[in-house]
């Protein structure tokens, strides 16, 4: 039966235009693609064109964002939209390149998640579960892995492009040593270091990933009397956040002139308890201005809670998660990122 649809589906499409098809391809899941990769040759080469895959990212990337969780023992959970529902669920699967000396080392970028193992790297998309490993990297020193390590070298390289990576070799490059994640927005990636002779000044770096150039940007004023921020994108700015008794929000207005603004929002009107939700749980943040606190386990076969905190209404949301699986009893959380998008590179 499912034969006879795949050819009734070939032979009506085989008569359609071909910018017809592109429309009816990018409106749908990484999930369908992939089974319509066999309706015929003209899909297949359409949906793994270069221009096709931009194309969708990019229509992705208008859709409301999803979470992806990174389970303990290499599992995986991608949960689309839940905030549109009350109730979801999704079934833990293993990422297939993962090995006990993996590490994570940034967030998902455009749905996409870096594991790091010495000088090796390896780019997994959890939606069409596939990956890529990079070109080893031709150093003798150590990857930066703690606070007080200074960065010595910066290196890029461009996936599909290049096969070696390439020494960012600029003077004026400030040493400094990162801590905290990473974030990349609109093409720069940011992150929090401490610069200076004796290592203690906080700043944020910013690599601009077209014109390949890193430089640094004071943080905002509050920013230099505490460690307890994390750099977050708020409505397609940089911003940095501060859970103390309220939640500050400091937003990065204009990049050149250094000036930020700063939001203060009273925790207390939405929930009494904020700050036991935020020591029991994961928190992420999404780019309305939402904290969502995910348990730091979630148990199989029932309902676990997320509670979605509105800074700007002062309101929350509780939503369902339900993990499928057999034979465990549940996954512990070791990351929980917000801004998932379906992506189908490495198809």
């Amino acid at each position: 039966m499912e034969t006879q649809r795949m050819k009734l589906i070939n032979i009506k499409s085989d008569s359609l235009p071909l910018d017809l098809i592109i429309e009816i391809l990018k409106r749908l899941t990484v999930k369908t693609l992939i089974r319509f990769l066999s309706v015929s040759k003209l899909w297949a080469s359409t949906i793994r064109s270069r221009d096709f895959m931009k194309l969708f990212l990019n229509v992705s990337l208008t859709r409301q964002k999803g979470l992806l969780f990174l389970l303990r023992h290499g599992y995986c959970g991608l949960v689309p939209s839940p905030k549109t529902h009350e109730t979801s669920s999704f079934t833990a699967f293993r990422v297939s390149c993962y090995s006990p000396q993996w590490s994570t080392v940034s967030p998902s970028v455009h749905g996409l998640i870096c594991y790091a193992q010495a000088t090796r790297l390896v780019i997994y998309n959890p939606c069409t579960r596939r990956s890529i490993t990079l070109p080893e990297i031709d150093t003798w020193r150590r990857p930066i892995r703690g606070t007080h390590d200074s960065v010595k070298e910066f290196r890029v390289l461009t996936v599909g492009t290049e096969n070696s990576w390439k020494m960012i070799t600029e003077n004026n490059i400030t040493p400094h040593a990162p801590f905290g994640h990473a974030l990349c927005i609109s093409g720069v990636l940011f992150y929090q270091a401490f610069t200076g002779t004796k290592m203690n000044d906080l700043v944020i770096m910013c690599f601009d990933v077209r014109s390949e150039k890193l430089y640094h940007i004071k943080g905002p004023s509050v920013f230099l009397r505490r460690l307890c921020s994390k750099v977050i994108s708020y409505e397609g700015k940089l911003a940095v956040v501060f859970y103390e008794n309220n939640f500050r929000l400091c937003v990065l207005e204009d990049a050149a002139k250094e000036e930020w603004s700063t939001k203060t929002f009273v925790l207390s009107k939405i929930v009494p308890a904020i700050k036991w939700y935020i020591s029991k749980s994961w928190v992420t943040e999404t780019d309305t201005g939402e904290a969502i606190t995910v348990p730091q386990f979630l148990h199989a076969s029932v309902f676990n809670d997320l509670v979605y905190f509105d800074m700007k209404t002062s309101s929350k949301k509780t939503v369902y998660i339900r993990v499928n699986t057999e034979g465990n009893t549940g996954y512990y959380v070791e990351s929980v990122s917000s801004n998932l998008v379906e992506n189908l590179m490495f198809l």
